[in-house]
């Protein structure tokens, strides 16, 4: 995705300087209503292809395959109509396999970037670090290294599809975890990547199982149920298995609910077993679910949450438990 300028469109007749943003032909979904106007250049001019509400049709697919057009441009100030629409459909464009593989690939990147730019505002909010951001961004533009497969492709289209919220929750989790993670390891270290990767896909093995385990209290299932609940871990590796994730990524996945002190699922690995990024991530986890609506219906505030994890005592490394909270600190949400 870039930027570009241009003039001119063919319903306003004077010319003037627009910012524009590229976007993908492929984004057109006929039968989809567009909230957002759709240039073209022609002879170097930018003419405009479709407006804002248009309903989109198979004759506007069809001319601009006619037209061998490689670039749409959408006007900056309608790009968050775009990343609306894009999300919304998102799945349908995931699966369509008479896009090719890399279109669907940065369609995926560009929704996933827009919900991590919404945790993170969320998440850390003061104010949105652009630098904290723009690695983010390069992580998940690094990921498609891994996942611009049409088999891992159509596995996070059935993540988002059947498990919205856990798709919602890993990005979250990742913009938080990444965030921690870059107080001590190399920005562009490889093995953030795949903690990325992971902590994206952490909650995916909950797909094998039957949605209402998830909705009630954990303390108030049955022996087998809480024996369902506590190997998602190993259904989330199984799931990923055929997929050239790294080492990072599914360890990240297998030990998500692992604890220091060797009281987690699903191997009891105590502290000194579990690599740092993991620890990392184990915390966020616990962060994230307990400030976004839980199985009770509540809300913790950061404060409480924090207050909640340092309770748990032996249950969480505590310098990464100091380094969550020096950056919460900076958010100021502590």
């Amino acid at each position: 995705m870039g930027s570009d300028a241009g003039a001119g469109n063919k319903s306003n007749g004077p010319e003037q300087t627009v910012s524009l943003i590229k976007v993908s032909p492929y984004m057109v979904i006929p039968s989809r209503v567009g909230g957002f106007s759709l240039f073209l250049k022609q002879d170097g001019k930018l003419v405009l292809y479709a407006e804002k509400g248009e309903l989109f049709t198979d004759e506007h697919k069809e001319r601009l395959s006619l037209l061998d057009v490689d670039h749409l441009y959408v006007k900056t100030t309608d790009y968050v109509q775009y990343m609306v629409y894009l999300q919304d459909n998102l799945l349908e464009l995931l699966d369509d396999e008479s896009i090719p593989v890399r279109e669907r690939a940065r369609a995926w990147n560009e929704a996933t970037v827009a919900l991590a730019r919404e945790s993170f505002s969320r998440s850390l909010p003061k104010p949105i670090d652009q630098r904290q951001f723009a690695r983010i961004r390069a992580l998940i533009g690094n990921s498609l290294k891994f996942l611009a497969r049409d088999d891992a492709l159509k596995e996070l289209a059935r993540f988002i599809k059947d498990g919205d919220e856990l798709f919602r929750h890993g990005i979250a989790v990742m913009v938080l975890t990444i965030t921690v993670l870059c107080t001590f390891m190399k920005e562009d270290s490889d093995a953030l990547v795949g903690v990325g990767i992971g902590a994206m896909l952490h909650d995916i093995g909950k797909m094998e199982l039957p949605p209402e385990l998830f909705k009630k209290r954990f303390d108030n299932l049955s022996r087998s149920d809480k024996d369902l609940v506590k190997s998602h871990p190993a259904l989330g590796v199984g799931l990923c298995s055929a997929l050239p994730l790294p080492q990072e990524a599914l360890q990240c996945i297998l030990f998500h609910h692992e604890r220091t002190d060797g009281l987690g699922y699903p191997s009891g690995c105590t502290g000194d077993l579990l690599p740092a990024y993991v620890k990392v991530l184990i915390l966020c986890n616990v962060y994230d679910n307990l400030t976004r609506k839980g199985r009770d219906g509540r809300i913790l505030s950061p404060f409480e949450a924090l207050t909640h994890i340092k309770s748990l005592r032996g249950s969480f490394d505590p310098d990464m438990l100091k380094r969550l909270i020096a950056v919460l600190a900076k958010a100021d949400l502590t």
